[in-house]
């Protein structure tokens, strides 16, 4: 599987949303609780232009991509998304994989993931450990987890 990882270009920012939008939804979560996070998900052009976002391309096509708002000394993950049909095919490892190279250019210690907790067990097999949870952006009352990625 030839992947390239590229910066992603303010065009794709309805594409993006998209991807994030569909491989949350994949958890099984109800039409109401996607429609409450969907302004959390949506990736705007302000954001691509103030982050460090990037693509993963299989194919000429997005296969899936991150966003990491980095704040020295330290960054945050908001996105790490990949397309549903292609979950499991090691796609989400090279983001990560880019990921920490983007993090150690950037000089970044520490990263802080507020995680989807279906995807916890993914972020903690990369090397993130919990430290507590924190308040949902989207849901009120709900929480999940918190992880530290020391770079």
């Amino acid at each position: 599987m030839n992947v390239t990882i590229r910066r992603a270009t303010l065009d794709e920012a309805s594409t993006l949303t998209s991807i994030a939008l569909a491989s949350k939804a994949v958890w099984g979560y109800d039409e109401a609780f996607m429609e409450q996070c969907r302004e959390e998900l949506t990736v705007t052009l302000e954001y691509i232009r103030s982050c460090e976002v990037y693509v993963a391309e299989l194919e000429e096509q997005i296969a899936g991509f991150y966003g990491l708002i980095p704040k020295k000394p330290d960054g945050v993950l908001d996105y790490l998304y990949v397309a549903p049909n292609l979950l499991k095919q090691g796609i989400g490892r090279k983001l990560w994989e880019h990921l920490l190279q983007t993090a150690k250019s950037l000089d970044l210690k520490i990263i802080s993931i507020d995680a989807e907790p279906n995807a916890e067990n993914f972020y903690r097999a990369m090397g993130a450990e919990r430290i507590g949870v924190t308040p949902s952006g989207s849901i009120p009352g709900r929480f999940i987890p918190l992880l530290k990625l020391t770079v």
